[in-house]
């Protein structure tokens, strides 16, 4: 935020007091970075092909870059998306997925595999330093509440493409500095 808002992109951040900033997604998953140590915040909507192009990383990048935040200090919810059960891909493009790690991709040999956004995004943010107890603490919140839950395997409490078709609502990852 902040400087010329390019054409296209999937993710924000800020280090902006006050100023809420927010990533939808129906079955992609919104991710939500904050850094207390810095004081700056990010979010990114992830679907499969924000996934495999990185927007994880991207926002990662942008905190260090842009804020001087730590790796050890950015800390990441991952909303809710669909899950492995539900989501299917063209073999070639869950053959990316399998090359990240094969455990991401069921049913590699049929025409449709089930991917795994999920373990997908997991793996991409250990790859890129932010380490797996970083995270993990931060996705069971104080609430309680499971977001591991598939999108489209449960209509009572999410919006979901792969479920609805064109009708479709979206959920929302939101974040903000408040000091």
């Amino acid at each position: 935020m902040g400087k010329k808002e390019p054409d296209y992109y999937d993710g924000l951040t800020t280090n902006q007091r006050g100023v809420t900033i927010a990533a939808l997604g129906a079955d992609c998953m919104p991710l939500v970075f904050a850094d207390p140590v810095k004081k700056a915040c990010g979010v990114a909507h992830s679907g499969w092909r924000g996934t495999l192009l990185g927007s994880c990383y991207a926002t990662v990048n942008a905190l260090v870059a842009e804020y001087g935040c730590r790796l050890e200090d950015i800390l990441v919810v991952m909303g809710p998306s669909v899950g492995p059960c539900c989501f299917t891909l063209p073999r070639d493009s869950a053959k990316a997925f399998y090359n990240i790690d094969p455990q991401c991709v069921r049913q590699i040999d049929s025409p449709n595999p089930y991917v795994d956004l999920r373990r997908a995004t997991r793996i991409l943010l250990e790859r890129g330093g932010i380490l797996h107890s970083e995270y993990s603490k931060v996705i069971r919140s104080e609430q309680n509440q499971n977001l591991d839950l598939c999108t489209s395997c449960n209509p009572d409490m999410f919006f979901s493409h792969v479920r609805d078709g064109i009708n479709f609502g979206s959920q929302m990852g939101f974040v903000l500095i408040r000091e």
